[in-house]
């Protein structure tokens, strides 16, 4: 029951599980750095079942993992670490997806004319 289901199991929070330091209050800015946890991710379902059964996607991700937002970008920032922070950020206050594209639409025009940002969730 304190362990968890596994001895070794890593609190996933990208997808809203509590770490054991983390307080109730969500009032502190926090900043999401993603890093390239792709690799990770598909690891823990399995590479090779992934790539067979989502090929497109995959070469999608694996593409998205290695672009940067906008050119000239002076940080690791790649088009999936920023959609991804952006996607945690709206699953974590439950944004609906028209609020959501919005909210897109207004980074994206913030962002060089070159950036690879999306502009709606569809």
């Amino acid at each position: 029951m304190c362990d968890g289901i596994k001895k070794n199991y890593n609190t996933w929070i990208w997808h809203g599980e509590l770490t054991d330091m983390q307080s109730g209050s969500q009032s502190e800015p926090f900043d999401v750095e993603m890093g390239d946890s792709l690799e990770d991710m598909i690891c823990d379902i399995g590479q090779e079942s992934f790539q067979q059964a989502h090929a497109p996607m995959y070469d999608t991700l694996q593409s998205d993992s290695k672009k940067h937002l906008y050119s000239g970008c002076k940080n690791s920032l790649t088009l999936l670490s920023a959609v991804l922070s952006l996607v945690n950020v709206k699953a974590k206050y439950g944004r609906s997806d028209k609020s959501f594209s919005s909210l897109l639409q207004v980074v994206h025009n913030m962002l060089p004319e070159e950036n690879t940002l999306p502009k709606s969730y569809y």
